[in-house]
């Protein structure tokens, strides 16, 4: 307090020295006091400090600046009021929340990750050989009229095949690119140990239109197959060694482009994955309804001879699939052995396997339902989990982050929101109670009362 007693500007040095010339026995009639008035300087004095703003008469235009930048200042904290920080926190913590339930909605949608497609079984069929065309006496030896050239099988074939997508990613196979083609392998390479190179086409087949599988509902994929087999591989596959395995080999190379799109939080994201596999089987003789000129089977059921499939494909690469594709592994499996018939040339006491096949009722002897269609080589199943793994793993990661990241949001902002609600209750509360009780007041100039 002394050092500010010193400290008397000139507006204060000015009121010193009128108060100093009033007469110290002058006093005011009774009823006229007045209430001490200080001077303007004095009172910004006592209201800021005398550290803190200088003497009206000494006042600088850059002092004057600082005081409008410290208000400026001052008005861009209240952003940092307690009240600001309590709405902001109590509105913040619902909305992280509500993204963290979505959250865990979403990483339950996609559990498990994948899930393959579920297809209806296709209807058993075969390739009929009252298509085949032959010439005599090939013809009569199996029951036939005598075709004309072209010999062999040639003939379109519509196939529908309806399935149903319970993953989260819709699944199309586009019909830009896609082919399939049936090989019939070389005999020669084959009866010397070989895998049978060169092939042969015998069929070629694509889509009629994109085949479409919407998340959770059904699609239809309608393939056109054009086959054109030829009077070698016809009697290749029913040569007297064929038969006396009891089946035949043939492969397919199948080009494809599957389009998978996949919603995360909202977003959607489409990926085309290219793919080109090489398949094998087997396949063998066969009994089938004999169909009217309307395609139905007639009344009563007529049986004829066909060729149907014995197995389901195994693809991957051409390498894995030489080296893995067996009878055994495929489910072909010799129950007997038998004389073979002496019209197929063989050796005398060769015997001929009698057989069992996933792909044929043995007591019948007509077409069934092969499952599963297709199975893929352990390298190729291996690359295929390979790359559902790192799909899986940026989906998760994504889902995860989201998780944890507004579970920590929404504690804090909740934590904060309820802490700076209570300070700004309680500075409410003080200040109501300041503005309840008697501001002081100076009754009366103290410099007046001098003696």
């Amino acid at each position: 307090m002394a050092a500010w007693a010193g400290q008397v500007s000139s507006c204060d040095a000015q009121l010193y020295r009128r108060t100093q010339h009033q007469s110290p026995v002058t006093e005011l009639p009774l009823g006229h006091e007045q209430p001490f008035q200080l001077s303007p300087c004095f009172s910004e004095k006592l209201r800021i400090g005398p550290q803190l703003e200088p003497s009206c008469s000494q006042a600088t235009p850059a002092a004057r600046g600082s005081r409008a930048s410290l208000a400026r200042v001052m008005g861009c904290c209240k952003c940092c009021t307690p009240k600001v920080q309590a709405i902001v926190g109590l509105s913040s913590a619902p909305l992280n929340f509500a993204i963290l339930i979505w959250a865990i909605a979403e990483k339950v949608r996609w559990t498990p990750f994948y899930v393959p497609l579920e297809c209806d079984p296709a209807t058993p069929d075969g390739v009929r050989l009252s298509l085949l065309s032959m010439p005599s006496p090939y013809a009569e030896s199996m029951g036939l009229t005598p075709g004309s050239p072209p010999h062999g099988i040639y003939t379109n074939m519509t196939v529908t095949t309806a399935c149903f997508n319970p993953g989260q990613a819709k699944t199309t196979i586009l019909a830009a690119g896609f082919e399939a083609v049936e090989l019939a392998p070389n005999l020669t390479d084959l009866e010397n140990g070989g895998f049978g190179v060169p092939y042969t086409e015998s069929a070629r087949a694509h889509l009629a239109g994109d085949a479409v599988y919407p998340i959770g509902g059904r699609g239809e994929m309608v393939t056109v197959a054009q086959t054109a087999m030829t009077m070698e591989n016809i009697l290749g596959s029913m040569t007297p060694d064929a038969i006396a395995r009891g089946y035949s080999l043939g492969y397919a190379r199948v080009t494809q482009t599957v389009q998978t799109c996949a919603a995360i939080f909202g977003l959607v994201s489409c990926t085309d994955v290219p793919s080109e596999q090489f398949c094998g089987s087997y396949a063998g003789n066969c009994m089938v309804p004999v169909l009217d000129s309307s395609g139905d089977p007639v009344v009563p059921e007529q049986l004829e001879p066909a060729l149907c499939a014995y197995t389901g494909k195994l693809c991957g690469e051409e390498a894995e699939v030489h080296a893995q594709l067996s009878p055994e592994a495929m489910g072909i499996q010799v129950v007997n052995q038998t004389a073979c018939d002496a019209a197929l040339g063989l050796p005398n006491g060769t015997l001929c396997n009698v057989i069992e096949a996933p792909g044929v009722d043995p007591a019948t002897m007509r077409p069934r339902v092969v499952e599963p269609a297709i199975t893929l080589t352990t390298e190729a199943l291996a690359r295929m989990n390979e790359g559902l793994a790192v799909a899986e793993s940026a989906i998760n990661t994504m889902i995860w982050l989201t998780i944890a990241l507004n579970a920590l949001l929404f504690v804090v902002m909740l934590a904060s929101g309820l802490f700076n609600l209570r300070k700004h209750l309680r500075a409410k509360a003080t200040a109501q109670a300041e503005a309840r009780g008697a501001p002081p007041t100076l009754a009366t100039n103290a410099l007046d009362n001098k003696p």
